[in-house]
């Protein structure tokens, strides 16, 4: 039995599961190339048809991550508008507010919609809750069979946060919830528009990078003014001073520039006063969320935590709660945004509809296509660049060797991975010895913000060794503290706060990208390796012409299609 989970609107994507067993996952911007696509993802459905073989009749359910006719506070809220004055709010308000209702209306149009795009068949349609999809994608995976679980996001139909309690494959239980305006994700998107950045381009990582350069010398206005604690489980947005919707238009209350000072516009130069505002932002959430957790601990009485929504991205934040929630183990899904609750849907069908039993807990994330080495060697031959073919049992000494040199490689190996995070399949790879490495992949190679910090891939059983303590994070979704006396060996991948975000990789989980950290360990003494996503200003790359058509547009050295070494053509000597 098939079980197809959809995301249809930002960050739209497909999830395919056989039984209990998830079988594909991608999310539609990886087809379509454009960076958190809206609509019906197709590619993405076709993919995960193609991954298993079967037509859309051999799918017996279909699962939406939202109830579109809960959306009734939303449509308050901007109804609401009509009745406030000033210059612009009008527009502001409504104008991101009752479109975005009708979307949700049509989502009733999707079941026909798909037959008649993949053919008739008998599936049967299934509206699951926005939080509920995000809870499941979180616990049902997680190895856990019972735990906590917090969600937390911008907004689902009418709430932003829940917390709940999950037991083996039982329905989750929801304790606690936050209703909208209340919402700690559209606080942190409207400090994102304010620090110029844009929120509808996912910028609140920017935010969260930002945050590390500041002192949080406005944390007191913000949590006494605009994100406020009311009790143990619930928290106050206070939108007459930060509102979320005029954030979109770049508006903002005067109260909160009297405090804050006029808000940045996108080609301003970042002054301290905003690093200093990142990091009260960041410090607000995180206290809330800390406080939120305590809350859970207590009720549930659970040693186990799962994480999703999109404030669940938030790696600092997630750090923190590894050391200070009271919990041993945090599980955050690594595709933790919406995009996830495509698989959180197909999750909560399989396990709550069908009360299926749980099937393998995620240690990996690498459900997306997958190419053949005959399919790289044939797209190099197509592209005309240099390249050689090397034996597998020769390829990561090799390129350990390459990269040990000072090198920087464009990594494409194996299937896609899930997520935002690239896992060592579709990644930037570089020695994170050269403290340099970290200005020279953000500014010739990323053209990024100067300020973003890269992240380390290491062996699993070496995290001690780097970081001076145990743990287990896949994902790279935690951000954790680097011993001082460590720091000088990985300076590329340490953060100005002396933290890093890791990958920790197994054998038994990516042998081939664990063997390249084991040759440049042999090569180096250093068993890490700094890694960023394979894009520019793009998605992550998806197909062998996806990695060479990024290849050739940016300033790195080397480019490792499955088991072809590809360079540069040599330059033309002047005449």
């Amino acid at each position: 039995m098939y079980i197809l989970g959809l995301a249809t609107m930002g960050d739209a994507a497909a999830v395919l599961m056989k039984g209990n067993e998830i079988i594909a996952a991608a999310e539609e911007e990886r087809f379509s190339r454009q960076k958190h696509h809206v609509g019906f993802p197709n590619e993405a459905v076709k993919y995960c048809l193609r991954e298993a073989g079967i037509t859309m009749n051999e799918v017996s359910h279909v699962g939406l991550y939202w109830k579109p006719w809960l959306v009734k506070t939303r449509v308050k809220m901007a109804l609401g508008s009509l009745f406030k004055k000033g210059d612009g709010l009008f527009a502001a308000r409504v104008n991101s507010g009752l479109p975005r209702v009708s979307k949700y209306m049509s989502m009733f149009g999707i079941p026909k919609y798909i037959r008649g795009t993949f053919g008739e068949s008998d599936f049967k349609f299934h509206f699951i809750s926005h939080h509920d999809c995000h809870a499941a994608s979180a616990f049902y995976v997680s190895p856990f069979k019972s735990a906590a679980i917090l969600t937390l996001d911008g907004a689902g139909e009418e709430s932003s946060t829940v917390l709940a309690h999950g037991i083996d494959n039982q329905r989750i239980r929801n304790i606690a919830d936050v209703k909208l305006p209340h919402s700690l994700g559209q606080f942190y998107s409207a400090v994102t528009n304010y620090l110029g950045f844009n929120m509808f381009e996912g910028d609140e990582w920017k935010v969260m990078g930002l945050a590390a350069y500041g002192k949080p010398v406005y944390y007191d206005f913000l949590k006494d003014n605009v994100l406020t604690m009311k009790g143990d489980r619930d928290f106050e947005f206070n939108v007459s001073v930060l509102d979320h919707h005029l954030a979109k238009s770049h508006r903002f209350s005067a109260e909160f520039v009297e405090a804050c000072g006029l808000p940045r516009k996108p080609d301003e130069e970042i002054l301290q006063r905003h690093m200093d505002l990142a990091a009260s932002a960041q410090k607000v959430v995180e206290e809330i969320v800390l406080k939120l957790c305590q809350t859970l601990k207590s009720e549930t009485g659970e040693d186990n935590l799962c994480l999703a929504g999109g404030v669940a991205y938030n790696s600092v934040m997630n750090g923190r709660l590894v050391r200070e929630s009271g919990f041993k183990k945090v599980f955050v899904q690594p595709a933790a945004g919406d995009s996830g609750c495509a698989m959180g849907a197909a999750l909560f069908i399989a396990h709550v509809k069908l009360g299926l039993p749980r099937g393998k807990a995620m240690d990996n994330a690498y459900f997306g296509p997958g190419f053949s080495d005959q399919d790289c060697l044939e797209a190099l031959e197509q592209s005309g660049l240099p390249f050689e073919t090397v034996p597998e049992d020769e390829l990561t000494k090799k390129v350990a060797k390459i990269l040990a040199d000072g090198n920087l490689i464009a990594w494409f190996q194996g299937r896609m991975e899930w997520g935002p995070r690239a896992l060592g399949n579709r990644s930037f790879v570089g020695d994170p010895r050269m403290a340099d490495m970290r200005e020279v992949l953000n500014h010739k190679v990323k053209l990024r913000e100067w300020f973003r910090p890269l992240a380390p891939s290491m062996l699993a059983e070496d995290a001690v060794e780097v970081f001076g303590e145990d743990f287990f994070d896949p994902f790279m979704v935690t951000v954790h503290p680097v011993p001082e006396d460590r720091r000088n060996r990985i300076a590329a991948v340490v953060h100005v706060d002396g933290t890093a975000r890791p990958q920790t990789v197994q054998r038994e989980v990516n042998p081939r990208y664990w063997q390249l950290l084991q040759d440049f360990k042999a090569e180096t003494g250093v068993p890490v390796l700094l890694n960023t996503s394979f894009n520019i200003q793009e998605p992550i790359v998806c197909t062998p012409e996806d990695a060479i058509s990024t290849f050739q547009r940016c300033d790195v050295d080397y480019l490792v299609l499955g088991n072809n070494i590809a360079s540069r053509p040599p330059k033309a000597l002047a005449a």
